[in-house]
């Protein structure tokens, strides 16, 4: 047996072994013939007790867009997690969303990237903090949940670590912005970007208000209005990929736009 992109889609492959079907792609250790039957559909595996593979995702076979590879998957991933996915679960339940298992996904990360599931999360949940920090008159409390730390104690303990020195150095006044204020942060971006025209955009969320409009120099000057603390480091991917272009964020189908004054 060998793998082969032409026929993917085209039936299945039940390992009677394992109890599990796969696509003819699937990048698992290939089964000895002896052990394999063949299904013209996935109902028809499942229908014969088997159950779908977790690396090759059979539900995801052409023609469907879900299927785009290991650095899909991993594109996939980082979106999530920029979304706040590993500050409201653990990386198994992670895994369980990107249909694979959770050291699967340990290793594609390392493989591809270098680095940790935790690592990379823990880089998100400081660089949220610091840009808070400096951008936001948050108190130090709001910005450490916001950033998705169970403590101040802990928030603190990883920002020395990180910058060797506390939150407070980096603060230039005093915080305590009125809770009920908008929430004002920006987005750099790289010349040859152009906002001209697009005036004032506005991002409905899960819960408030994004809108987005030119800032000073290189900048775009992102207004979050009603969003919960917790909320935040979402908001701002979301305002993100709108003002940059992003997978399933086309701004026709996620924005209104207004006239500039």
């Amino acid at each position: 047996m060998r793998r082969d992109p032409s026929a993917d889609g085209l039936f299945f492959v039940g390992v009677r072994t394992t109890g599990i079907y796969c696509r003819p792609v699937c990048p698992a250790r290939t089964p000895a013939r002896a052990h394999v039957e063949f299904h013209a559909s996935a109902a028809m595996a499942q229908a014969a007790g088997f159950r779908p593979c977790l690396r090759c995702r059979p539900e995801s076979a052409p023609d469907s867009p879900a299927w785009a590879g290991t650095l899909a998957s991993i594109h996939r991933a980082l979106r999530l997690i920029e979304d706040g996915a590993l500050a409201e679960a653990r990386v198994a339940a992670l895994a369980a969303r990107l249909g694979m298992t959770d050291r699967h996904l340990r290793r594609l990360f390392t493989e591809h990237l270098g680095q940790g599931l935790l690592t990379i999360e823990r880089t998100r949940r400081i660089n949220l903090a610091k840009k808070l920090i400096h951008e936001t008159r948050l108190s130090l409390t709001d910005i450490a949940f916001a950033a998705g730390f169970g403590s101040v104690r802990r928030f603190n303990e990883v920002f020395v670590a990180a910058f060797g020195r506390p939150p407070s150095a980096l603060r230039r006044d005093g915080g305590g912005a009125n809770p009920d204020a908008p929430v004002v942060v920006s987005l750099a971006y790289r010349p040859g970007f152009d906002w001209a025209g697009r005036g004032v955009v506005v991002v409905p969320l899960p819960v408030g208000l994004a809108s987005i409009e030119p800032g000073n120099g290189r900048t775009l000057c992102v207004t979050l209005t009603d969003v919960p603390l917790p909320m935040l480091g979402r908001a701002i991917a979301a305002a993100r990929r709108v003002a940059f272009g992003g997978e399933g964020d086309a701004p026709s189908h996620t924005t209104r736009f207004l006239a500039a004054d």
